[in-house]
């Protein structure tokens, strides 16, 4: 019997005290993300970080958060940020799985109900930004039907010199 996976959104403004304590939990079991690049281990106030960090123009009320629930542990997460490049775009920052979730589909479900929302709202393409050095993250997303390159920016992380890479797919 296969486990099922249920996709719940919350618009960022709307995540409470319980919702961050679950999604920082979940960075921990995860946290093998984050080192692979010399990222510090997650911390709630790195969660914070990461959801203030937005580009020029841009506030939480573009954001929103899928979680993937898979026997009523959450297993997965995304951050979605709508009108990326474009009113008709929107940039999936992060695909984080638990690391005993991973191979099961949970990544796959995400991006599904992310693309399915997407589609609904009439956006035509979703985008993802990848560190280079992330080759499983680059798989995935290459898995997951983003192929066309769009851009790479050069970025440093501690004291490795890497790109992003923006792969965009049509939804």
């Amino acid at each position: 019997m296969t486990a099922s996976t249920g996709i719940t959104r919350t618009e960022v403004l709307d995540l409470g005290e319980a919702d961050l304590a679950e999604i920082h939990d979940l960075r921990l079991r995860a946290a093998d993300f984050f080192v692979e690049v010399d990222d510090p281990p997650p911390t709630p106030a790195s969660f914070q970080a990461d959801l203030d960090d937005l580009p020029d123009g841009f506030t939480r009320v573009d954001e929103v958060i899928y979680r993937a629930y898979r026997d009523g542990r959450l297993a997965g997460y995304a951050e979605v940020l709508r009108r990326f490049a474009h009113e008709g775009q929107w940039m999936i920052g992060i695909v984080l799985v638990d690391v005993d979730m991973r191979s099961r589909g949970v990544g796959r479900r995400i991006v599904a109900a992310i693309a399915d929302d997407a589609r609904a709202a009439g956006i035509s393409s979703l985008a993802a930004g990848v560190i280079a050095l992330r080759e499983r993250s680059l798989a995935f997303w290459h898995r997951e039907g983003f192929t066309t390159q769009v851009r790479r920016r050069e970025i440093t992380i501690g004291d490795v010199q890497t790109e992003v890479v923006r792969l965009e797919r049509r939804v």
